[in-house]
């Protein structure tokens, strides 16, 4: 099943939906539940709600899955070409292996209508998952049928126009838990399953991505059992135990070192320093041995930037030196990289793609002749290039993004790419691999190193390195060139969204001529972008990405906001550093009022969060800038409510003592004039993530994240606050709790807990906060 996303070519691992129904009997699909009997004649229920008996279960999952087919293709359907049987395996299977032939006529599909007849019955299908997939269509098979509807409808917009979706279309369309959970149970990380889930994309891309085939060395062991939804812990690294590795695993070459004196001496002379390896003798095994010299960078000086992941052995707790047989392959592939042909740079698309092409072949030319007359290469790799001592150590961090910047080329070297061969996989798959599959794209360290190489960076693959940055535009060219087969355009276009959320959104570090090319090219790009976007960007980025040390997240979040690492640095501690960090911008999104998770407790920083990490869910960051001010953050954006702490009625009083509860509670309707509690229009339910004392005596706030169309009834995520005090019409408040606020009209059941405001939905005003 789903061997279409990858069509032409066939999927490493397809999925195995088994089905032992009938097929389809040609007849009125509205009328099929009649004609087989799980409803009268009328066209009503005849089993009562969630009863209906389990014989007609195959029937309804047929009636959703080939029905639909039949109902766009009609006769010319050939029921068996959906059904796959293997001779070693009595079970049938659903395939999708030969969809292609119904859909790649585009002129057919015009002349036949069947954009309409597809609209109609993902429309019809749709609405009866909601009403029997959670009960009566096993998870396997609802993923198949959604799967053809999302074919359908992406189809039919692409040839007939854009579509109205309904409700149950949105539902079902994109991915949902069904696939999370199984990605989960085959061994992905709950994080990079919630990723899908949240960044909105179609049912497709999961399908595409459990179909992959998992390659990693035999010694790693590591598994995502420990990980969350909100977290990935499988690459975080013990340095008590840590093992630096050999390329081979039966290897027992020496370490070759790196002077220390040298790195401390460049390092504090304001330099960079780089490692230049030269090729000498052969020892008796005819290994090649190498002469480590540390230089510093230089202007016109070619070099490789490595970029990694600890967990994968390349690092080093100890010391400054890596095996031989490291530096071997360090040498080769920066080699190849540096002067290889193959690696001549080429840009695709966009009215300047000639002319950025021959500027950047001029300069790889002229580079690797200077290489071309010696034997070394120089490259930068942190394991050699990042003293232990914690003075020196210090300054090189805070030139990282410059050795990024400033390279050359960047090379990713991740463990599990290490075993996918380039050659023989399409720009597709390789894109989504790196993005789902390596641990690079999950470390936080790693985040920093990728945006900084941004055109320039390459993923080495088994056979070769491949320029990752520039196939998220290649693919976009072949998109807007009608090249990609018509199955695989909305996993492209999504997997092109990711990567150029993580790597076009950027740090303004290019130059102004990338930075035009970029503006003209790209469709993502229409406008300068903005500190406040690039937090807004970069705070998801830093957030999903994963580190052994807390610590680390501000001088990242910083690092590629280009602000003054140094004085992040110059502090200790996770809640030191982002107190230093809020003290280098001058604007923050107001949406963090809604964001999840510990803040910070003094006055004046309550609105702020203790670390760039999400701790319950995955939810962007949103909202225009606010002045960081001494006393709170500036909120003008949201609607809120304001009221004395009088008119709050705890429903938590039940809980302490019923009897004196319930006066209370006859004594709160008697003052608001509710007459009868089945009907209060004017009353909302308030719901906080920490319990909130409403002082007597005081005024408070609830300041709402409401959304366009938001309606009376719909919860709303919101903040509570205390007003200390009003000035030329701007509230001074403090935080007090993050929580969900929605309007009841009447206790159809009563609630868990929480607190009623006796406020009206639309009397939400606009006003303006400092929130402290």
């Amino acid at each position: 099943m789903a061997e279409h996303v990858f069509f032409p070519d066939e999927p490493p691992r397809p999925l195995r939906i088994k089905y032992n129904g009938s097929l389809y009997d040609g007849g009125n699909w509205d009328q099929f539940p009649v004609r087989h009997g799980w409803k009268l004649e009328t066209g009503a229920e005849k089993f009562p709600r969630r009863r209906i008996p389990q014989r007609f279960h195959s029937g309804i999952e047929c009636w959703l899955y080939f029905g639909m087919l039949h109902y766009v293709f009609g006769d010319q359907l050939d029921q068996s070409d959906f059904l796959l049987r293997r001779e070693e395996d009595p079970q049938q299977y659903i395939t999708t292996k030969h969809l292609h032939k119904y859909i790649d006529n585009a002129k057919e599909w015009k002349k036949r209508k069947l954009g309409e007849r597809a609209v109609d019955i993902v429309n019809k299908v749709c609405e009866q998952l909601s009403g029997y997939g959670d009960y009566y269509v096993r998870n396997d098979m609802s993923l198949a049928i959604r799967l053809v509807c999302y074919v359908f409808w992406n189809v039919a917009v692409k040839r007939d126009g854009p579509q109205t979706q309904t409700h149950h279309v949105r539902q079902w369309m994109f991915t949902g838990e069904i696939e999370t959970k199984r990605m989960v149970a085959e061994g992905w990380c709950p994080l990079e399953a919630a990723k899908c889930r949240v960044a909105g994309g179609g049912v497709d891309t999961p399908a595409y991505l459990l179909q992959l085939m998992r390659v990693k060395p035999g010694w790693n062991k590591i598994t995502h059992e420990f990980c969350k939804n909100t977290e990935c812990v499988a690459n975080n690294v013990d340095e008590s135990e840590y093992v630096t590795r050999h390329v081979e695993e039966d290897c027992t070459c020496s370490h070759l070192q790196a002077n220390v004196e040298q790195l401390h001496a460049i390092l504090r002379d304001g330099g960079v320093p780089l490692l230049m390896l030269t090729p000498g003798s052969e020892d008796e095994l005819d290994n090649q041995n190498f002469k480590v010299e540390i230089v510093s960078k230089r202007v016109g000086k070619q070099y490789l930037a490595i970029s990694h992941v600890w967990s994968d052995g390349l690092g080093n707790t100890e010391g400054n030196s890596l095996p031989n047989c490291q530096l071997s392959l360090l040498y080769g592939e920066a080699r190849r990289v540096l002067t290889g042909g193959e690696y001549v740079p080429r840009y695709e698309g966009g009215p300047f793609a000639t002319l950025h092409t021959s500027a950047a072949r001029l300069a790889h030319f002229a580079g690797s002749q200077t290489l071309r007359r010696g034997d070394s290469v120089l490259l930068w790799i942190d394991t050699l290039c990042i003293p232990h001592q914690p003075d020196v150590r210090s300054l090189a961090i805070q030139r990282i993004r410059e050795v990024y910047v400033d390279a050359y080329r960047t090379m990713i070297i991740d463990s599990e790419m290490r075993h996918v061969s380039a050659s023989s996989t399409s720009h597709l798959e390789l894109l989504l691999r790196v993005l789902h599959c390596s641990g690079w794209m999950r470390r936080l360290w790693t985040l920093q190193e990728g945006l900084a190489a941004k055109s320039r960076l390459y993923v080495l693959f088994s056979d070769k390195a491949v320029n990752i940055a520039t196939i998220a535009d290649e693919l976009l060219t072949k998109l807007d060139r009608g090249k990609l087969p018509v199955m695989q355009e909305r996993i492209a276009t999504f997997a092109m969204g990711v990567w150029f959320t993580f790597f076009k959104h950027t740090i303004d570090s290019a130059s102004k001529f990338e930075r035009f090319v970029n503006l003209v090219v790209s469709p993502f790009d229409k406008s300068d972008i903005t500190k406040d976007q690039l937090i807004l960007w970069n705070w998801f980025n830093v957030a999903t990405r994963a580190t052994s040390k807390a610590a680390d997240r501000p001088i990242i979040l910083a690092g590629i906001l280009n602000l003054d690492v140094k004085e992040i640095l110059q502090v200790k501690g996770s809640d030191e550093r982002m107190r230093k960090f809020y003290t280098l911008i001058d604007d923050f999104p107001q949406g963090v009022l809604f964001q999840p998770g510990p803040r910070f407790e003094e006055e004046g920083m309550r609105w702020a969060m203790k670390v760039c990490q999400y701790t319950e869910e995955i939810r962007y960051l949103s909202g225009g800038p606010g002045k960081i001010t001494p006393r709170g953050l500036q909120i003008t954006l949201y609607p809120s409510w304001l009221f004395p702490s009088r008119i709050v009625f705890d429903l938590g009083l039940f809980d302490v003592d019923n009897n004196q509860g319930q006066r209370a509670w006859e004594q709160w309707i008697k003052e608001h004039n509710i007459e009868d509690a089945d009907n209060m229009p004017s009353v909302c339910l308030l719901n906080t993530e920490v319990p909130v004392v409403f002082e007597p005596n005081e005024t408070y706030g609830i300041i709402v994240h409401r959304s366009e169309g938001s309606r009376p009834g719909s919860k709303r995520s919101c903040a509570v606050v205390s007003l200390r005090t009003t000035e030329d019409s701007v509230h001074y408040s403090r935080y007090e709790a993050l929580g969900t606020i929605k309007s009841i009209a009447s206790f159809v059941q009563w609630p868990d807990g929480g607190y009623l405001v006796p406020v009206a939905w639309d009397d939400q005003q606009e006003r303006e906060w400092i929130v402290g």
